[in-house]
């Protein structure tokens, strides 16, 4: 046990800042050999592991330009006749995956991308549409409507008849990718087509109609930020006072456009902590309360509910080309892969329309994933007794020592027993601890998949992957 305490100590104070981690197992962890055979009887599995609730994303892969620091599944598409055909194939997903939309309850409904707000708000109401005859009480139960936005999408002329379409499909949350204040720094992101007025705009034009949640973003490790132009952009978005926001720190990927700009590595030099505490204390002194290690709410009123939901365990059904589906009995990807293509798009489209839902790779669970999937996920704040039913005596090896050196060194408290909670310090260093959850499995595939992605991308074999907290 002591092992592991030095471990994680040493981690503390020598390894650099680790990737953020927003699903367990992460995309370089699926394998074609373990995409199910059958997409219905994986859900059909997860029923008696899971409650009826449902977390309903749907994926919409086309942009209008590309941002260095992405590795999403996006292609840059902004062609009518593609978007029509795509928004039908993801009403035929919706009718494929009909069982398990009318059988259990949609809790949150995200439309991600990509940029969504490239369709025409008639596209989108088609998709709406289709949930309404699938499961017709859907509205009434659902706990958030959301959707991801482009600064350049919602401003001009137009952008505010789009936010008011959007509130009238009953959206209420809106993430709009800000990302910085700074317009050598939104340049230097690729952002061809925003600038800060934009910016402006188009969280002028959502207010305008009346959204409820405005959701932001800034980016902590920009090429040429400093601390001085953090703050500034701190001190701007305050200024707007979203109800929610989010602090990411920069991530490069291999398939990144960043990293062939040489004016990035892989790894986050430690001392851009303080640029996360600074922006910390910022909010919290301004009334909003911590939600995740990124998340920064104002109470009662922001709020990411579907990323919530989704840590707490409750599945993530997946629509569209490059969507991944999360439940207990196995994640798995529906089309597309490492190297998005609009080939793969029309594929998926062909598929869908050929009545065939196929999954190109996947992820199974065993009770062990399954321990360390919630570990890895829900720390914030966990009943461990929520965990019984996937083996928790079985696998007091896989938590127990982490769970006592995380106390120790001050990263976790115990409020009662059986109830593990993150205290401050452990929110700034949550992405090292969930890192120290990981398997094995998990570990050694990651860092194969980003090897691999790197020869490939940037032709040598110098990645050293990405698991920080066992170098």
């Amino acid at each position: 046990m002591n092992d592991v305490r030095d471990t994680l100590e040493k981690a503390l104070c020598e390894v650099r800042i680790p990737p953020f981690v927003c699903a367990y197992p992460p995309r370089s962890a699926y394998l074609v050999s373990e995409a199910p055979a059958s997409i219905p009887a994986v859900w059909e599995a997860d029923q008696a592991l899971s409650r009826d609730d449902l977390n309903l994303y749907i994926h919409v892969p086309f942009c209008g330009y590309k941002c260095g620091f992405c590795n999403l599944y996006t292609i840059i598409c902004t062609e009518d006749e593609s978007h029509t055909r795509y928004v039908e194939a993801l009403r035929g997903q919706l009718r494929l995956q009909r069982r398990v939309i009318e059988t259990r309850r949609i809790r949150t409904l995200y439309i991600g991308g990509g940029t969504p707000t490239l369709l025409r708000p008639e596209r989108l109401r088609v998709v709406f549409d289709e949930l309404d005859r699938l499961r017709p009480i859907w509205r009434s139960e659902v706990e958030e409507v959301a959707i991801e936005a482009s600064p350049d999408s919602l401003s001009g002329r137009s952008g505010e008849g789009y936010a008011r379409a959007l509130v009238a499909l009953g959206v209420d949350r809106v993430n709009v990718g800000v990302q910085s204040f700074q317009p050598r720094e939104l340049r230097d992101a690729g952002r061809a087509r925003a600038d800060v007025d934009q910016i402006l705009d188009s969280i002028s034009a959502l207010r305008s109609a009346g959204v409820r949640n405005l959701s932001t973003d800034l980016i902590i490790g920009f090429h040429g930020q400093s601390d001085k132009s953090w703050e500034a952009s701190v001190r701007a978005l305050l200024e707007i006072r979203p109800e929610t926001i989010s602090t990411y720190f920069l991530t490069i990927r291999p398939d990144a456009w960043f990293i062939r700009t040489n004016k990035y590595t892989y790894e986050r030099d430690r001392s851009l902590y303080a640029r996360y505490d600074h922006a910390r204390d910022v909010f919290l002194c301004a009334g909003y309360i911590q939600e995740s290690n990124v998340r920064f709410i104002l109470p009662g009123r922001g709020g990411y509910r579907q990323k919530s939901l989704q840590f707490a365990g409750v599945p993530v059904l997946g629509i569209g080309a490059g969507a991944r589906s999360y439940n207990n009995t196995a994640d798995y990807l529906v089309g597309g892969s490492s190297n998005p293509s609009m080939g793969q798009v029309q594929t998926y489209m062909a598929h869908i329309e050929g009545g065939l839902l196929q999954a190109v790779s996947g992820f199974r669970f065993t009770d062990e994933e399954r321990l360390r999937k919630r570990l890895v996920l829900d720390l914030f704040d966990l009943h461990l007794a929520e965990l019984d039913r996937f083996g928790l005596a079985a696998h007091h090896d896989i938590y127990e020592p982490l769970l006592v050196a995380a106390k120790e060194l001050g990263l976790a408290e115990e409020p009662e027993p059986g109830r593990i909670r993150l205290t401050s310090l452990g929110y700034r260093h949550r992405d090292l601890l969930s890192w120290a959850f990981f398997s094995d499995r998990v570990r050694e595939r990651d860092s194969a998949f980003y090897a691999e992605l790197h020869r490939r991308n940037v032709g040598d074999s110098s990645y050293w992957g990405s698991d920080l907290v066992s170098r």
